[in-house]
């Protein structure tokens, strides 16, 4: 009979860099190992991420497995196949955790048994200082997946970070697949970012609740060259596709032409030319704000534009089929 009782997911796409500090700090994990097991899925992968992985199944309880189709949705939807124990740490490839993370997940679910999801503490390990306009303006949560700011309870599945998250396995079923079409995906330069959001949020709906701790901690390394304004800008693009995707509510009652909510169209229009002369002002808060805000309305508009054509081909691909 299997002692496991906590699996920890992961997918990882071209994951070298991080993946040794990662694996480090959990061969420092206090729990013995056979009661949890850590399930790796490779997406497909072109460095050494496979060989990294492997070399470490001799200090770690690490099953590895190998998903070809890319995308980091069809990557979990494999590692859901091969889940053990009562719970389940969702998290990346480029955390470390603290040695007593999963004995604190652990004992958070013991301790609040009328919750189902739970988030931990995720603070920065920056490879690069950021500049004081980021951090005082800059969207941490949305970047980089930072919540140093949340407080201790009961807490809104949309707020459940990523790289640090736990679900009991009894609320998955069997055969659970992820959201479709969210996520990173190494054949899209711009993806819509929100599939742990939307994970969460589908777990919510169905009737689980969320609690939020400060005591299983995890530090996310923030790359270097992810703190300059053209990262964080087309990030800010990819959060605003995600929007429609997972709030579509949001936009139900505004009005629309051509598919396309008028009022983040003409907003968008009204910018345009001020951006341009945005751009040549010194980095700033204030600079920052306004770009930020055009790229969160261009990622709007142009994942309206993606579903409009996928639509539209649909009912050109009907209509040629009668």
């Amino acid at each position: 009979m299997s002692k496991v009782k906590v699996t920890i997911l992961f997918s990882t796409y071209n994951g070298a860099n991080t993946l040794p500090t990662m694996l480090d700090a959990l061969c420092a994990a206090t729990v013995p190992n056979e009661e949890w097991k850590i399930v790796a899925v490779d997406n497909n992968s072109n460095d050494n991420t496979t060989e990294i992985l492997n070399s470490y199944k001799e200090r770690l309880p690490l099953e590895v497995y190998f998903e070809p189709k890319q995308g980091k949705q069809h990557a979990l939807t494999q590692g859901f196949r091969h889940l053990e124990g009562e719970l389940v740490i969702l998290t990346d490839d480029d955390v470390i955790p603290a040695p007593d993370w999963i004995e604190q997940f652990l004992a958070l679910a013991n301790e609040q048994p009328q919750f189902a999801i739970f988030g931990g503490l995720i603070t920065p390990e920056w490879e690069e200082k950021p500049a004081p306009w980021l951090i005082k303006y800059g969207h941490l949560g949305i970047l980089y997946a930072l919540n140093d700011d949340l407080p201790e309870g009961p807490i809104s599945a949309a707020l459940i970070s990523g790289p640090n998250s736990a679900f009991r396995r009894s609320i998955l079923g069997p055969g659970y697949i992820v959201h479709d079409g969210l996520g990173p995906d190494a054949t899209i330069a711009q993806f819509p970012m929100g599939e742990d959001t939307a994970f969460a949020l589908r777990l919510e709906t169905s009737g689980a609740k969320a609690f939020h701790s400060r005591r299983p901690r995890v530090r996310h390394i923030v790359r270097k060259g992810y703190v300059n304004e053209g990262w964080v800008l087309r990030r800010g693009e990819r959060y605003g596709m995600g929007l429609v995707i997972i709030r579509p509510n949001l936009f139900d009652r505004k009005a629309k032409i051509s598919g396309l909510p008028i009022g983040s169209v003409l907003r968008w229009l009204l910018m345009a030319p001020a951006s341009l002369v945005v751009k040549r002002f010194p980095l700033s808060g204030l600079r920052f704000k306004l770009l930020w805000a055009q790229s969160v309305r261009q990622g709007i508009l142009r994942q309206f534009l993606k579903q409009r054509s996928t639509t539209n081909n649909a009912i050109y691909s009907q209509v040629g089929a009668e």
